[in-house]
């Protein structure tokens, strides 16, 4: 079940993170600003902790977990969805401990690190690693298969979270702006998701980040968009990036919304 049926291998990890951009950056001194923001406000300050290790005892709790969900997962198709569910949020959990682990140790995994990947391999459910974006991708495949059986079941939302996360934060390498693998109409679908996810889900902090992915995304598309189409979607990210610095003006995202707003000025 290993996502876009790439197999994981260990010994990649020590590829340089870098990518090609896809899109026009901001030029000027804003976008390092962005940057600094966006990294440590939505990646989390853990993700840079030089000595972040991997707990041999949680890596096998991992394991444990997705077997557990794998033996559920014949059941009818609600106890499936929430099988799958379950499934798709220990990947969650794990690919979020492998980036870290890969980021915190110059782009090498740890022995712990190495052993839970294994781990994940031998039963098709590992992350792949992405050359472009130096990180672990998360295999969606579960989560998607839990929202398709049980699309109105309590968990469904934060399947979809965690869908609209990864597509966002696995689409750059640093700036935002310079778009890894993905075009206009995978931002068209990712801005209506992050829409309808900020005004359902009840959590501040997750209604919070769903907005300003929203945001974001609006202004990525104001770049990528055809030149007839850019204005309107500026117009758009303006809007989007204003409410959300009054919805949330005590955040630190919201430095970020006042510097792409300022830099959305000059859009054509």
């Amino acid at each position: 079940m290993t996502d876009d049926s790439a197999t994981a291998n260990a010994s990649r990890t020590g590829q340089s993170l870098t990518a090609s951009p896809r899109c026009a950056a901001f030029r000027g001194p804003g976008p390092r600003l962005v940057l600094f923001v966006l990294l440590f406000s939505t990646l989390g300050a853990r993700t840079l902790v030089a000595h972040d290790m991997i707990d041999i005892e949680r890596a096998n709790g991992l394991v444990s977990a997705a077997d557990e969900a794998l033996a559920k997962t014949a059941a009818g198709p609600g106890p499936e969805g929430i099988a799958r569910f379950a499934l798709g949020m220990v990947l969650v959990e794990a690919t979020n401990i492998l980036n870290r682990d890969l980021a915190a140790h110059s782009g090498r995994l740890t022995v712990n690190a190495e052993l839970l990947l294994k781990a994940l391999v031998q039963r098709d459910l590992a992350p792949r690693l992405d050359d472009a974006i130096g990180r672990y991708r998360l295999p969606r495949t579960p989560l998607e298969e839990a929202i398709r059986l049980s699309p109105e079941a309590p968990y469904s939302l934060r399947a979809r979270f965690e869908l609209l996360k990864a597509g966002f934060y696995e689409s750059f390498v640093l700036d935002p702006f310079q778009l890894v693998g993905i075009g206009l109409d995978d931002l068209d679908h990712q801005i209506a998701e992050a829409k309808a996810l900020a005004l359902a889900i009840a959590s501040g902090d997750d209604a919070e980040e769903a907005a300003f992915i929203h945001a974001i995304d609006l202004a990525r598309a104001s770049q990528l968009a055809p030149p007839k189409e850019r204005r309107a979607y500026a117009d758009k990210a303006r809007t989007a990036l204003g409410a959300f610095s009054e919805a949330y003006p005590q955040s630190i995202r919201a430095a970020t919304a006042g510097v792409i707003i300022k830099r959305l000025g000059g859009a054509e």
